[in-house]
């Protein structure tokens, strides 16, 4: 079997040639065979999967025949995206399956259409799977996309439970850019042998990698000074704890900043903030690894690592951000002298990194003297105030805290406040659908 005319005649349209990852696997996967695919970030892996697979569904079928999994909502709207563009040439349906969407209509959805397609998360399909919604017992094919972060530990117990509804005939897809997969427990599992099919995993050489020796208050004021001279950039933060307090700093020194880091947003709020961020109507995109895991962001110029990785897989996944396809991208370390020297040995001969001439150092350093002169000037001020009337002004500002406006872009504030519990009545527990359980969050 061969990729379909119409798929071929649209990918000609777009491309030039097919990458190495396609060409190695189209033939082998649209024959039905269980493949691991390893080739490096931003060669293509999504089409790799999703012709051969648009070419084996029988569309005249109103059930499902192919699941494909990804570790984040935001890489599972992606893929959706992209295979609802090529479906649409040959009459294949897709329905996306995430956390933090509304449910009831995913649900309402599956029933109706019966998709050929279901692409989600691992959480929110188990979930369909054990409310009666989304049946298996039609599948053919299961993909998991990002499978070194898929098929880890942690997840062994769901992938179980996936599993145990599977046809035994099932075909396997695992996609990624680092290895990290026990194929032995892929056979025990899943009872298919997976062959591997690498391409390599050599970085880029279009991507050039830097850094810059900062403290924290320095890293700031590089990240303020890049969104005013309008560099775009992903923002990789190693915790969201982390990423909330550069983000605040950043809001309130007035830059274009969103996030896409809190697993606790609303689906709709994290579509938003990368919508607008491939639109360039904001600056700085800041993430965590889980939620920029496969993200396509076309032309993306820069990714800053504002927190340094521990390990080399991710340094790759997140580089592999820029300089996708070929094309020319840059990488930004920040961190003291034992964050670099740590990176450096992880990463070994693998990347050369070098040091960036001194960023914006003289428009930081005046930044840096503004502050102070500001901190100075209130000190003065508030040591010489006695009029009870002002004190009592700047008592209600203290504990009526202001709202900080994004300059330009108009972008609302992502930082979501802790939500209240509330107190379900009985009333509202009747008729609750049977997939809404706690499992959709794992």
């Amino acid at each position: 079997m061969t990729i379909k005319e119409e798929l071929q005649d649209k990918f000609k349209t777009n491309f030039e040639n097919p990458t190495p990852i396609q060409d190695a696997v189209w033939e082998r996967f649209a024959n039905g065979e269980s493949i691991f695919g390893l080739a490096p970030t931003g060669t293509g892996k999504t089409l790799a999967f999703i012709l051969p697979l648009l070419s084996r569904i029988d569309a005249h079928a109103k059930r499902t025949q192919v699941l494909i999994l990804a570790p984040s909502q935001e890489l599972a709207m992606q893929t959706t995206a992209v295979a609802r563009e090529w479906g649409a040439l040959v009459g294949v349906s897709v329905a996306s399956l995430i956390g933090g969407a509304n449910g009831r209509r995913q649900a309402d959805k599956l029933k109706k259409e019966k998709p050929h397609i279901v692409i989600g998360t691992l959480g929110r399909v188990l979930t369909m799977v054990e409310g009666g919604v989304l049946k298996l017992n039609t599948i053919q094919t299961v993909v998991f996309d990002e499978a070194d972060e898929m098929l880890t530990d942690e997840r062994h117990e769901s992938l179980q439970t996936l599993a145990d509804q599977l046809p035994t005939s099932v075909q396997l897809g695992l996609f990624s850019a680092t290895s990290g997969v026990d194929l032995k427990y892929v056979f025990d599992t899943f009872h298919q042998e997976v062959r591997l099919i690498s391409v390599g995993t050599d970085a880029p050489a279009t991507i050039k990698h830097e850094f810059q020796y900062v403290d924290q208050k320095a890293k700031s004021n590089i990240l303020i000074q890049l969104a005013r001279h309008n560099q775009q950039a992903l923002v990789f933060f190693n915790t969201i704890s982390a990423l909330v307090s550069m983000q605040a700093t950043l809001q309130h020194a007035h830059v274009s900043v969103m996030s896409i880091g809190s697993n606790d947003k609303r689906q709709v709020q994290r579509a938003d903030a990368l919508r607008l961020f491939k639109k360039g109507e904001v600056a700085l995109l800041l993430v965590t690894d889980v939620a920029a895991r496969g993200l396509d962001i076309e032309d993306l110029p820069l990714v800053i690592n504002a927190q340094i990785p521990q390990s080399k897989k991710t340094y790759v996944h997140r580089t592999g951000r820029t300089g996708r396809m070929g094309k020319a991208g840059q990488v930004l370390n920040l961190g003291n002298d034992h964050d670099i020297r740590n990176l450096k040995r992880e990463l070994g001969d693998d990347f050369e990194l070098s040091k960036v001439a001194n960023l914006y150092a003289d428009e930081v350093k005046q930044h840096n003297n503004v502050e102070k002169n500001t901190v100075s000037d209130s000190n003065h001020s508030q040591n010489n105030e006695t009029d009870v009337a002002t004190k009592k002004i700047s008592e209600r500002r203290v504990s009526k805290p202001q709202t900080t406006k994004i300059a330009s872009t108009h972008v609302a504030d992502v930082v979501d406040k802790p939500k209240k519990k509330k107190r379900l009545k009985s009333s509202k527990d009747k008729g609750k659908p049977k997939w809404a359980t706690k499992r959709e969050n794992k």
